[in-house]
């Protein structure tokens, strides 16, 4: 059993840095020909996709990690040619020993559905999926190497082989629906507030798909907090089965207006990231909270310690090579975080290619993808 330690968190420091090229693309359909030019870009990107959009961060072998896409370029109307992968990926992280600051692209894997188990018709003919599909915004591996998926427009848990293929319908809760759902469904939560983090049970037995925004036809909605789901992977199947009956509810800072990863460290612990919508000078709140699945307060909420400060980070070696010795991660989607050791976490942004720009205010410079290791107070003993 871990001890786990609650003193108040000091400064997180920066103890590696790695950044993929905002114009990495790699060779498939045209896409981007439903976007208007931004920063600079000018899509159609003939006969390329672009590697943006990391939602979710899990830990490969050795060196190396699984990013999930997002479904493209912000909603169904202009996602059509944009196709849902996982990347393989192998940072070389600049630390104070040395370190390339890079990071290479692997193997793709692009989603699929060729047994038609989706409840409506897909864009493509082929049935590889595309950002018109779903919206992946969560994902964790199975103990056979498969993928569990948590999606928003539609949201429910989907099931993915090591190749991307679905291996099954989606698994949904009773009464659970986005605004501009796929199957039409009346709608109670607002769009892109689906399973935007979901967690592993440290014996890998359970998911906990954390929704990012509250129902709304539950009284004061804010105050209604954020829901947090338990489903069988062994069983396939939620613990209760309705949307309104969650199995823990998670309350946002004033300010905040999301969370963008859970996951667990723990038989019951695990970490949240919260954030706001603002980037760059805008950007006001973006922690990582520690939460304890057996500790709520007197309101039925889990309990919250801060971890980190992201706007905030020691930067002695200026591993980011700003000339600072104070990083900030200002993003306004970060949506990828891995527990690495007791002390260390793995954070990636988002860089909603190509309007994300919160390193650049020239207007002709998107943001890159940006992996970070930061070295925290002990998170067990």
């Amino acid at each position: 059993m871990l001890l786990l330690l609650t003193a108040a968190a000091q400064a997180a420091t920066l103890t590696g840095f790695a950044a993929l090229p905002a114009d990495t693309f790699i060779p498939g359909p045209t896409s981007g020909q439903l976007i208007k030019a931004a920063n600079g870009r000018h899509p159609p990107w003939v006969d390329q996709q672009p590697v943006q959009g990391f939602s979710a961060l899990v830990k490969g072998g050795a060196d190396s990690y699984f990013v999930l896409s997002d479904n493209g370029f912000g909603t169904r109307d202009n996602s059509a040619d944009f196709l849902l992968s996982i990347y393989h990926i192998y940072p070389d992280f600049r630390t104070a020993a040395g370190g390339s600051g890079t990071i290479q692209v692997g193997n793709t894997i692009h989603l699929s559905d060729p047994a038609a188990y989706l409840p409506y018709p897909v864009t493509r003919t082929d049935r590889q999926l595309t950002g018109a599909d779903l919206d992946p915004e969560s994902f964790r591996r199975g103990s056979d190497g498969s993928f569990w998926i948590g999606e928003e427009f539609n949201p429910s848990l989907l099931h993915f082989s090591t190749g991307g293929l679905l291996l099954a319908p989606p698994f949904k809760l009773s009464g659970l629906n986005s605004v501009g759902n796929p199957s039409n469904a009346p709608a109670n939560l607002p769009r892109s507030r689906g399973f935007e983090g979901m967690a592993l049970s440290a014996d890998g037995m359970w998911l906990y798909p954390m929704l990012e925004g509250a129902l709304e036809n539950t009284p004061e909605d804010r105050e209604a907090g954020l829901n947090i789901y338990a489903f069988s992977i062994e069983e396939e199947i939620f613990v209760n089965s309705n949307a309104g009956n969650p199995s823990f509810r998670y309350k946002l800072d004033q300010g905040a207006t999301a969370i963008g990863d859970f996951t667990m460290f723990s038989e019951t612990c695990g970490l949240v990231i919260e954030r706001d919508s603002g980037e760059r000078d805008k950007a006001l709140l973006k922690k990582v909270y520690k939460i304890d699945l057996e500790q709520l307060d007197e309101d039925g909420f889990l309990i919250k310690t801060l971890v980190a400060d992201l706007l905030n980070i020691n930067d002695p070696d200026d591993l980011d090579q700003d000339g600072n010795v104070i990083f900030s991660f200002p993003f306004w989607t970060i949506e990828g975080l891995v527990v690495l050791n007791a002390t260390t976490l793995g954070i990636v942004n988002d860089n909603n290619y190509p309007v994300g720009q919160a390193r650049d205010n020239s207007g002709t410079q998107p943001d890159n993808n940006e992996f970070i290791l930061i070295e925290v107070d002990p998170l067990w003993d």
